[in-house]
């Protein structure tokens, strides 16, 4: 984590408070529990858990924020360096962005600034890559180790990267994660398909696989739930993330792993019975 990141947070009333970011993953909502609690009695309009931040991976500034909860939520480019500062986007529910230094988030009634250090201009889009020599009919990665705080692996034309901030499955407590998917190759408004292996489909829940432009990248949220029974056996488990466009790159496949912990879940019944 870079030392300095924090969040400016300006209540219904305009009282602030600075909290800082010590974690690669945090949640804020209205609930006690969350890592950033956002007071309904400062301000009306935020979930329980609302809004999920992952750190960005390789030392970038900068976060993945992940609308947990069921309304749009008001996202608006900061920073007086920042490249297009001033821009408005919605984050709707179930979807994610990055944002960046300067940035305003607005959750019901509070308004939340990044000051993440180190931020320098906004990355400008990646430059068009040369044509690539022609494909073998198929083409399929698969990334059997993490690397470092995620697993990525590519393609001539697809790019994959799995990250979760620590993974295990409480009982209690779902593990959420980002799938970022990358268009590498030279088709438009590719359309991708993500499926997920080594979990009953009750399991996990998925994000729609994106529409790409060449050199363009998209994080979809992964939630895989602990199944509180027999289903799947405590301790790890290796689930699979398998990414195909068959009409952009048809043939072409890409896939990335990840060990993931099952923690135990104990369920007891106690029965009394009398003696005569």
């Amino acid at each position: 984590m870079t030392p300095g990141n924090r969040i400016e947070i300006i209540d219904r009333d305009g009282w602030r408070k600075d909290f800082p970011l010590e974690k690669p993953l945090l949640h804020m909502g209205s609930d006690a529990r969350n890592d950033i609690v956002l007071d309904e009695r400062r301000g009306a309009g935020v979930a329980l858990r609302q809004l999920q931040l992952i750190a960005l991976a390789d030392g970038r500034p900068g976060y993945r924020a992940i609308n947990l909860g069921e309304t749009e939520v008001p996202v608006t480019s900061g920073g007086p360096t920042a490249a297009g500062a001033g821009e408005s986007r919605t984050l709707a529910p179930r979807s994610v962005t990055q944002v960046a230094d300067g940035d305003c988030v607005q959750l019901g009634e509070f308004l939340l600034i990044f000051h993440l250090s180190g931020a320098g201009d906004r990355p400008a889009a990646a430059a068009a890559r040369p044509e690539r020599a022609p494909r073998a009919p198929r083409s399929e990665t698969v990334a059997r180790e993490p690397a470092g705080p995620g697993t990525s692996q590519t393609s001539a034309s697809i790019g994959l990267r799995l990250a979760f901030a620590r993974p295990v499955v409480h009982p209690d407590e779902d593990l959420e994660g980002i799938i970022t998917v990358q268009n590498l190759g030279q088709e438009p408004g590719a359309q991708f398909r993500l499926r997920v292996e080594g979990l009953e489909p009750d399991c996990y829940e998925i994000g729609p696989g994106p529409i790409l432009f060449p050199q363009v990248e998209k994080g979809v949220y992964l939630r895989i739930s602990h199944p509180r029974g027999p289903a799947i056996l405590a301790g790890k488990r290796e689930v699979l993330i398998r990414a195909t466009a068959p009409e952009a790159y048809p043939g072409e496949s890409v896939a990335v792993s990840q060990a993931i912990e099952f923690l135990p879940y104990y369920h007891h019944t106690l029965r009394l019975v009398q003696v005569e």
